[in-house]
């Protein structure tokens, strides 16, 4: 297994999930020392003019209105027509699209893992901005190539203090609290809700580390359409109790109480599906992308004759996480789930890179019939592929 270095710089992780996460930004100097793009401004202009690449530019002047977005797929033409300062490209899930990043995610495992969103990538001409905004997630930004002039607010801002000629979270008036400028391999931590305003100083790319922020709406609709799903048409509302009202129209207490009762049924935090729900919810991967073998595999063998010359990893196009009980543990890939042994979920999930014989000696003949699954569904690769 490779090594995996901490990004935070003198601090552990267990003082920054302490210390900062969700509750304070951080910069740390050099974070990823030497750091050299691995991604170059034009690889990512090209990745931009794909049909199934989410991108967007954001121009601060010479467009529609202040701030005007233009989504994807780009096109020579509309890169030939930018100024040359004051806009910045966005594309997002690159690890998905360029599996060979996935080693900038995976210094961030000190996280759980599940709760990441995707690697974005931002190139940003001369002045270049997305203007003052707040993000609703976690983010870690990493400076790639060039620098930018970063700077933050924590105060909170109201619907008031945002331009409504767009649909960016811009903000009309911000004023900087602290400022920094930061080189290549310096990395900026912005918890929640922090307003943060990057311009860059000369053409720059930078890379941001965002992790999933589910609101409570999406969260409860979903859940309650999970467990709904399935239920019979035949439950109904029933009041054999009803009694004669003064007034017909009156919804009394007690119809209320037989409601709470049918919540209570199915909304409560010891409901047995609430555990597969929430693995399948959130291993559920938003980006539709092809990660399939040019040729499948019928068997554990043919898996193993390929790892003997390259190595096996989990793409990172997919979701995997696993919850353990005391007489099963549910492994969750994609939204899907499957009961597998804890060792086997385990290893499967310890790092990118996978131990396949370590697999093949604990796996029993459905679990060694998953990983065959896995690769032919393209969820696990070989890095030559």
């Amino acid at each position: 297994m490779k090594q995996v270095l901490n990004p935070l710089g003198d601090i552990s992780p267990e003082t920054f999930m302490a210390e900062y996460w969700q509750k304070k930004p951080l910069l740390i100097r050099q974070a990823f020392p030497d750091f050299k793009s691995p991604v170059t401004p034009d690889e990512l202009a090209g990745l931009a003019c794909e049909e199934e690449v989410n991108s967007r530019i954001v121009m601060e002047k010479d467009g529609e209105h202040p701030w005007f977005p233009m989504f994807g797929p780009m096109s020579d033409e509309i890169y030939a027509n930018m100024p040359e300062t004051h806009w910045t490209l966005v594309v997002n899930d690159l690890e998905k699209y360029l599996p060979e990043l996935s080693w900038i995610i995976d210094r961030f495992r000190f996280i759980p893992e599940w709760r990441l969103d995707d690697l974005m990538i931002s190139y940003a001409a001369d002045q270049g901005s997305v203007g003052p905004h707040i993000d609703l997630y976690d983010v870690f930004i990493l400076q790639g190539m060039g620098n930018r002039r970063w700077q933050i607010n924590s105060q909170h801002v109201t619907e008031e203090n945002q331009i409504k000629e767009t649909p960016l979270r811009i903000q009309k008036e911000f004023k900087a609290e602290e400022e920094w400028v930061i080189e290549p391999g310096d990395m900026l931590y912005l918890p929640p809700g922090v307003s943060h305003h990057g311009v860059s100083l000369g053409e720059s790319l930078s890379y941001s580390i965002g992790f999933r922020a589910t609101s409570h709406a999406d969260l409860v609709n979903e859940f309650i359409g999970y467990i709904t799903q399935d239920l019979s048409p035949q439950l109904t509302y029933q009041d054999p109790d009803q009694r004669i009202q003064q007034h017909s129209n009156e919804i009394k207490q007690d119809a209320l109480e037989r409601v709470t009762d049918i919540f209570r049924q199915y909304l409560k935090p010891d409901h047995p599906e609430l555990q597969r729900w929430f693995g399948c919810y959130m291993s559920d991967t938003k980006a539709s992308i092809d990660t399939s073998p040019e040729r499948e595999i019928s068997s554990i063998e043919e898996l193993k004759k390929l790892a003997s010359t390259s190595t096996l990893n989990r793409h990172p196009a997919s979701r995997f996480a696993f919850a353990q009980n005391p007489d099963s543990t549910l492994l969750f890939i994609d939204g899907e789930d499957y009961e597998v042994n804890p060792d086997f979920a385990k290893s499967l999930c310890r790092q990118r890179e996978i131990d396949l014989d370590e697999l093949v000696a604990i796996a029993n003949s459905d679990e060694l019939q998953l990983m065959v699954d896995l690769y032919n569904g393209g969820k696990v690769y070989f890095e030559s592929d």
